[in-house]
């Protein structure tokens, strides 16, 4: 098996499309379409970024030797859990949320058959959410997972900052740059960011990977 082949098959173990890794390698999908059909070479950088990120193991994808998933996994802890902060945040699922100090306040312990794929517990974190406009989804006290890995392209529910306030809110990325600011709460109106009119600070903090209801 070549190292496109077994690239091909890390994207299906980690189920994500072309768009999804390319996303996340920073790379255009047409060039991780390239290196699957062997066009472009799988690079050390490619191998070091998904062992830091994913523990697959660098060495086997770029030789084929040894297994797949690193052996010693130093993002799990001895008992098979992922060790994740929670952070002293509160995003508004509503009008929005000032935070000026942010720090761990606690940490939780989860079986990481709660992911569906590994993750790197240095960009996950956890915060709280605040308000009703992501209901019934998320409701006022819950505690959502985001990847600060995830940060653009992908649609999904996202923590955003937005005019100094921290937000959960739905985002659909439009192919002419707007972002769509969309509640699950009907009673909210959908908002669209256009970064190419509005001079707010417009930041997206991470993607959500998993809630935990209160």
């Amino acid at each position: 098996m070549t190292p496109s082949k077994r690239f091909k098959e890390c994207r299906d173990y980690l189920s994500l499309t072309q768009e999804q890794i390319g996303e996340i390698l920073g790379f255009k999908q047409y060039k991780i379409k390239d290196i699957e059909t062997e066009k472009q070479k799988v690079t050390i950088e490619i191998a070091d970024f998904l062992e830091k990120n994913f523990s697959i193991s660098g060495w086997w994808l770029l030789t084929g030797k040894g297994e797949m998933l690193l052996k010693e996994n130093n993002l799990v802890s001895p008992n098979n859990n992922y060790n994740i902060d929670l952070l002293s945040v509160r995003a508004g699922a509503g009008e929005g949320i000032y935070n000026y100090v942010i720090e761990t306040v606690d940490t939780i312990s989860l079986d990481k058959s709660f992911f569906r794929t590994p993750i790197n517990t240095n960009k996950v974190k956890g915060i709280q959410v605040d308000g009703d406009s992501m209901e019934p989804t998320l409701r006022d006290g819950d505690y959502v997972l985001i990847d600060e890995n995830t940060t653009f392209g992908v649609n999904g529910i996202y923590a955003i900052q937005l005019g100094g306030q921290i937000l959960i809110k739905r985002l659909q990325f439009k192919m002419d740059g707007t972002i769509l600011i969309i509640s699950d709460n009907t009673k909210y109106e959908i908002e669209t960011f256009n970064p190419k009119e509005n001079q707010l600070p417009f930041q997206v903090l991470g993607l959500k990977v998993l809630s935990i209801q209160k």
